[in-house]
């Protein structure tokens, strides 16, 4: 699937009133090249100290043979002030089998 920039699509996104807290991750979305950012994602910082934030980060994933699943990654960074993180403790869980994606059904995950 090609990403969809249209502005209205994204202007949808940003003001999509995800549960508990998530927001639209749109810079991965709109500038991360990887596979995983091919459909929009949903992210929130669960936990915080004084070193360390712990992410999760809710998203579709499409294989090549067609079939698909809901994930869910938690990961934990460390407070640098940069923007780039090196990446500790991560965890990724399957939510859900879908050869489709539906924006309601992930936001269900939120």
């Amino acid at each position: 699937m090609s990403r969809n920039l249209k502005p209205d699509y994204i202007r949808k996104l940003i003001e999509t009133q995800a549960p508990n807290g998530y927001k639209f991750d749109a810079a991965n979305y709109l500038y991360n090249p990887h596979l995983s950012h091919e459909y929009p994602s949903f992210i929130k910082t669960i936990a915080e100290t004084e070193k360390t934030t712990t992410i999760r980060r809710v998203y579709y994933f499409k294989h090549y043979d067609g079939t698909g699943e809901y994930m869910e990654e938690t990961y934990e960074t460390e407070k640098s002030g940069g923007t780039w993180q090196f990446v500790k403790q991560r965890t990724e869980n399957i939510l859900a089998q879908s050869n489709r994606f539906s924006l309601k059904t992930l936001l269900s995950f939120c």
